[in-house]
């Protein structure tokens, strides 16, 4: 398997779709479409993602800050004594502030029920998406009886190059909003909150200077790198081949890479220029970044106005499995805490 790594090497592949395309399938065991527009090349990708950009800009999202933060108020007020945050908390907040900006709150339980990874393992270890299609095929046969101005219904409407979407081209957009910015954003959250249970001189500078937070959360981004490997198809690699052949773009690599960053292992509130790829690189760099930024600025604002301090109990399940970087969690698949306010 062919690594790319260190930063100014991932930058390089990540820019050059003619070497490093983004034409492929991914998770083919749970779906047969594209992820759109993040499993296409330019100008594909650049019309569909111009159909999103309205959706996700800074100014867009910033707008939706204050119901986000009285989803956070609601949230977290309803703590008392322990929580777990992944699902409590961290999920509970991403699908909430999902259907507030994409204007369907009447589907954010059912979005919930999916779990942080959004494709459910059965008691077998195998994956499916089924739940996924049926929630697809349901809302966008709807859509073609009753339109709706919601994000779902003017992706149902719309058209590049002159011609309407596919079902299936709808299907992916639908299915990256839905999939992206979610496991990712649990992670971010949650690791913000395990990292102040363990760093109280952090915690009583973010509450004392709360300012900080915005650096905070761009370095845990850093730190944590929520979506540490990206794969592409190797096109020289592939040329004369039967199936394609991937690189794999090693963001954790890069946001570790000590020839740009300082001391990469330390979670630092000072570091100023941070040039990470924790949301990706060039075209392809993550849609979602301001709301996943916005929300859990806001989590993390309410939290600390409410809990003086908190620790991690011994029953939660925290892996370190990335084989470099065994001082990074890969995953938090709970992170239960005891909370003193």
């Amino acid at each position: 398997m062919n690594i790319i790594k260190g930063s100014e090497q991932v930058r390089k592949a990540a820019r050059d779709y003619q070497n490093y395309s983004s034409d492929l399938q991914g998770d083919q065991d749970v779906r047969d479409y594209k992820q759109l527009p993040l499993e296409v090349d330019p100008p594909d990708h650049t019309a569909l993602r111009d159909l999103l950009n309205p959706w996700f800009s800074k100014d867009s999202v910033a707008k939706f800050e204050p119901e986000f933060r009285s989803i956070a108020k609601g949230l977290i007020n309803s703590f008392e004594h322990e929580v777990e945050v992944t699902h409590e908390l961290a999920l509970q907040m991403i699908v909430q502030c999902l259907g507030v900006v994409f204007g369907r709150p009447q589907d954010v339980e059912e979005w919930f029920s999916w779990g942080p990874d959004t494709w459910i393992t059965d008691e077998d270890g195998i994956r499916h998406g089924d739940h996924l299609d049926r929630y697809l095929k349901k809302t966008f046969d709807e859509l073609d009886e009753n339109p709706t101005d919601d994000l779902f219904g003017v992706l149902n409407k719309a058209e590049i190059a002159g011609r309407a979407l596919t079902r299936k081209e709808k299907y992916g957009m639908a299915n990256l909003v839905l999939a992206g910015g979610r496991d990712t954003v649990v992670k971010l959250m949650s690791g913000s909150l395990w990292h102040l249970a363990n760093n109280k001189e952090h915690l009583n500078k973010l509450k004392t200077q709360p300012e900080l937070l915005p650096e905070f959360i761009n370095e845990m981004v850093r730190f944590l790198s929520p979506l540490p490997m990206m794969h592409r198809v190797d096109v020289a690699a592939t040329e004369n081949k039967d199936e394609p052949v991937y690189a794999w773009l090693s963001f954790i690599s890069a946001n570790q890479d000590s020839s740009v960053i300082e001391n990469p292992e330390e979670i630092r509130l000072d570091r100023g220029a941070n040039p990470h790829l924790g949301f990706g690189y060039g075209r392809h760099s993550c849609i979602g970044m301001h709301l996943a930024q916005l929300e859990t600025k806001i989590v993390l604002e309410e939290w600390l106005a409410r809990f003086t301090n908190w620790e991690v109990l011994s029953d939660s399940e925290l892996f370190f499995d990335f084989e470099e970087y065994k001082f990074i969690p890969s995953r938090f698949h709970n992170l239960h805490l005891k909370l003193n306010t």
